[in-house]
């Protein structure tokens, strides 16, 4: 397969393996896949939250049910890593 790449592109690309970076271009680019993988999910992520927020399926805290929020968090948290020990 060919790729074709700007000589911006391909510059860098070759500066980071012959850096040590990557330990071939190969490696290199599919650890930009992967990036633009994660982008894209995360992109997805962004856009479901946008959408929960304008139909109003958010909750609010003050500061207090936060620290409750998170203690319950951490707390079923602890319980699962204790059962993954049995």
């Amino acid at each position: 397969m060919s790729i074709d790449l700007s000589s911006d592109s391909e510059a860098f690309l070759g500066e980071t393996v012959s850096r040590g970076f990557f330990p071939s271009r190969s490696a290199a680019l599919e650890a930009a896949v992967d990036l633009l993988r994660e982008r894209q999910d995360l992109l997805v992520r962004i856009d479901i939250g946008h959408r929960q927020l304008e139909e109003g399926e958010y909750l609010e805290f003050d500061q207090e049910g936060l620290r409750e929020f998170f203690d319950g968090l951490l707390d079923r948290a602890r319980q699962r890593a204790g059962q993954q020990h049995d």
